[in-house]
């Protein structure tokens, strides 16, 4: 076998190797490659997009109606008590939005041992029509931006593969 065979082999055990204990140990792994993007509807046809892992557990979503809502995996510690103030980075790459809300015990659908961090109005209820339209615009574009997204907080973070589901965009702005 050649070196550079046997160095991608290395590779490719140790990124395998590093997942699946990362999985095994109940969180996200750092990097959550696995898994898939999808657009749902729910029963009132107000989208969510979402990011589940290979184990169908919800790591992300984000979705409208009344107004918007953020959940994910919370990557920092987990709460001593359910709705405590937190907040989490999400960037690409080159751009990055925070999002204060609140961090609670992850529900059933979430990976186990995990925090739940969740976020309505992309954290300002206050603002006018027009502001709040620029900064749902400034968020999809971030989400659209076909680059890999962290999600970080507290000096800890996770990967997630750039956002692929068909049509999501065209969605989110014709209900929200």
């Amino acid at each position: 076998m050649t070196t550079p065979a046997r160095l991608l082999g290395l590779v490719v055990a140790l990124s395998w190797l590093g997942l699946s204990t990362a999985t095994a140990a109940g969180g996200p792994s750092k990097d959550v490659m696995g898994g898939a993007w999808t657009l749902e509807m729910d029963r009132y046809d107000r989208p969510w997009l979402t990011f589940n892992d290979t184990n169908h557990k919800t790591v992300f979503r984000f979705g409208c109606g009344t107004h918007y809502e953020l959940d994910a995996v919370y990557p920092g510690e987990a709460p001593k008590q359910d709705h405590t103030e937190a907040t989490i980075t999400i960037g690409n790459g080159k751009t990055q939005m925070d999002f204060a809300g609140f961090t609670y015990a992850a529900p059933e659908n979430f990976p186990p041992n995990t925090s739940w961090f969740n976020q309505a109005d992309l954290g300002h209820p206050e603002l006018t029509d027009d502001k709040r339209g620029a900064l749902e615009d400034q968020f999809l574009d971030l989400l659209a931006s076909g680059q890999p997204l962290t999600v970080s907080a507290e000096g800890k973070s996770y990967v997630l593969p750039p956002t692929k589901a068909s049509r999501w965009r065209a969605r989110f702005q014709k209900v929200c």
